[in-house]
């Protein structure tokens, strides 16, 4: 036997199906299967291969019958395969359910995000498999609409956002409820990429000093590891573009990689942003919840700046967090597993910190795995020709200025100065001289520093003073200057336009002598 399936056009009359059907059975023919539309018959029978050709010719010969045409598939079968194709194709999830809660569609996509296997799913009551409070069955028992919604399936470990609907028929019944899943890792890589966040390599670094050499061959070793890096230097030295570039150095290259500034967020809000929150968890809070940085950056690397500024508690949680690997939004009691490697840096002298009681130690040598300390500008001389050339190509066709060349009297005075700043200091400068200038040449007058802007302060004298002890007080101060460097009253007396004899009665005034 063989199923046989048949496509019958026809001139629409009473009766037809019934002829069709008597034909059949006088064949001994069971329907498996039959679909009626306007001007055409589909069946699906089952035969011997040679009963067929009699077959085909008596249904030809039936009135109002057109023609008879094997084809591969019925109507219902092919649309059936045409979703099953185009389910399997997306890559968001996709479940359904009927009346009865039963899985009707499952495709590969959400397969792989809820992890339970299809076999297993498909014509289940969802209830069995997964908890009973997830929102679809609110979809199907109410027509809850729902977007985005954060779900995290303990029995799985599964963590993804679904966005669900009811199916509703031509009557307004609900029949069913579908939901579009995403996998949370697919949507941190999605926004990462949206957002374009600045990537910056080891090549990029400019140097030609020793100091920096030493420096960089150190990071390239150690990016390639995933132990947490305390990155140390003075404000300016470029700490976060090291950690930049660490992390595009190391196998996380290809993920997200999040930086926080510690300093910049008040407390009360950085404990939200790094852990995120539950639904309802306080007053104010996004409906539904949300994720903190640790679980954005999941697979990827978390920059903490400023370090030294998080309080004593959130320095306790993180230190939870550097131990166990997970972590607890606000209001839940549930742990989330987190794979974040951690770039900490910080300005400040954290050992001295730990002595005054304002750092833990325990979390320092938690942070401390590998320190990299970045020399002050200062230190490495010899890279400020070519930082300041870099600069000032780079600002000089930001404004578009044909300044091009830096003179060396100009280099002179950049060298001997401190650079409390370091590498950004220098950079401003670069900005600022550029702004200034005229030719296309940079000269030393074109260099203004930050204390050339500052207005220096006048010495006040002490004002309960009356104004003959302040001016005896000037005057002192004045013959002792002037006795180091002459000898005798006539020197004294041309130097302060005096007579000799007057400069003696004044050195006899205050207790002086040549």
């Amino acid at each position: 036997m063989e199923q046989v399936r048949l496509k019958i056009p026809n001139v629409d009359r009473v009766g037809l199906v019934l002829d069709i059907s008597q034909v059949l059975a006088e064949r001994h023919i069971n329907i498996i299967s039959m679909e009626v539309e306007i001007n055409t018959i589909y069946l699906e029978i089952a035969l011997q291969p040679s009963e067929k050709p009699a077959l085909l010719e008596r249904l030809c010969s039936i009135k109002q019958v057109i023609g008879v045409t094997e084809i591969p598939l019925m109507p219902h079968q092919e649309k059936s395969e045409q979703l099953k194709a185009v389910l399997s194709s997306v890559s968001d999830g996709i479940i359904a359910i009927d009346q009865q809660t039963r899985v009707t569609q499952y495709n590969p996509a959400a397969e792989r995000i809820i992890r339970i296997p299809c076999q297993e799913m498909l014509g289940s009551t969802i209830t069995a498999l997964l908890p009973d409070d997830i929102p679809l069955l609110d979809a199907l028992r109410h027509g809850t609409v729902y977007n985005n919604r954060e779900i995290f399936l303990e029995k799985t470990k599964s963590h993804y956002l679904a966005s669900g609907r009811p199916v509703i028929d031509q009557a307004g019944r609900i029949i069913g409820a579908v939901a579009v899943l995403k996998d949370i890792g697919d949507v941190r890589k999605l926004i990462y990429t949206i957002t374009g966040q600045l990537t910056f390599t080891f090549a990029e670094i400019l140097y030609t000093s020793n100091t920096m050499q030493q420096v960089v061959a150190m990071a390239k070793t150690i990016a390639a590891g995933n132990s947490t890096v305390l990155i140390r230097g003075e404000t300016g030295t470029g700490k976060e573009l090291f950690a930049r570039a660490l992390h595009s150095a190391s196998p996380r290259a290809e993920k997200v990689f999040v930086p926080l500034n510690c300093a910049a967020i008040p407390d009360t809000l950085l404990e939200s942003e790094l852990f995120g929150y539950e639904d309802g968890a306080f007053t104010g809070a996004a409906k539904g919840g949300k994720q903190g940085l640790f679980e954005y950056a999941n697979g990827g690397t978390l920059f903490l700046d400023e370090i030294a500024e998080l309080s004593g508690h959130l320095q306790a949680k993180l230190l939870r967090i550097l131990q166990d690997g997970k972590i607890r939004r606000i209001g839940s009691n549930r742990e989330i597993a987190v794979n974040v490697r951690i770039l900490a840096a910080t300005n400040r002298n954290l050992e001295e910190l730990i002595d005054k009681g304002r750092f833990r130690e325990d979390l320092y040598y938690r942070l401390n795995v590998i320190p990299l300390f970045l020399p002050p500008l200062r230190e490495r001389t010899v890279d400020i020709a070519l930082l300041a050339h870099f600069f000032l190509q780079r600002f000089a066709a930001t404004m578009q200025k044909k300044v091009n060349t830096i003179s060396e009297t100009a280099l002179v005075k950049l060298s001997e100065y401190h650079w409390p700043g370091n590498i950004r200091e220098l950079e401003n400068v670069i900005e600022r001289a550029v702004n200034v200038i005229d030719g296309s040449i940079l000269l030393a007058e074109h260099i203004i520093f930050d204390h050339d802007y500052t207005p220096r302060q006048a010495t006040l004298l002490p004002v309960k003073q009356t104004l003959d002890s302040i001016v005896a007080a000037v005057e002192r101060d004045v013959l002792l200057r002037s006795l180091q460097q002459h000898k005798t009253s006539r020197q004294l007396g041309k130097v302060l336009g005096l007579s000799h004899t007057a400069v003696l009665k004044k050195l006899k005034k205050y207790g002086l002598h040549l």
